[in-house]
């Protein structure tokens, strides 16, 4: 999604702690298009997901069927 030396414009943003875990959800847009940046804070370790905007309907509808299981 991100091209050389393209810069991210954040869109929305929003934090969220659970546990020993702090979750950064990121709207951002780059010359690429609009996307949704996930990152996970665990630990001094940060790992990151990146979600087309394009894919962003069939990513949500993915985590209402898996929290309708429990």
């Amino acid at each position: 999604m991100k091209k050389e030396g393209s810069k991210s414009k954040v869109l929305s943003s929003d934090k969220l702690h659970v546990e020993n875990k702090t979750l950064f959800v990121d709207l951002k847009e780059n010359d690429g298009g609009r996307f949704l940046q996930i990152a996970e804070l665990s630990n001094d370790r940060r790992s990151t997901v990146v979600i087309p905007l394009s894919g962003l309907a069939a990513f949500m509808d993915v985590l209402q069927k898996i929290a309708g299981t429990f």
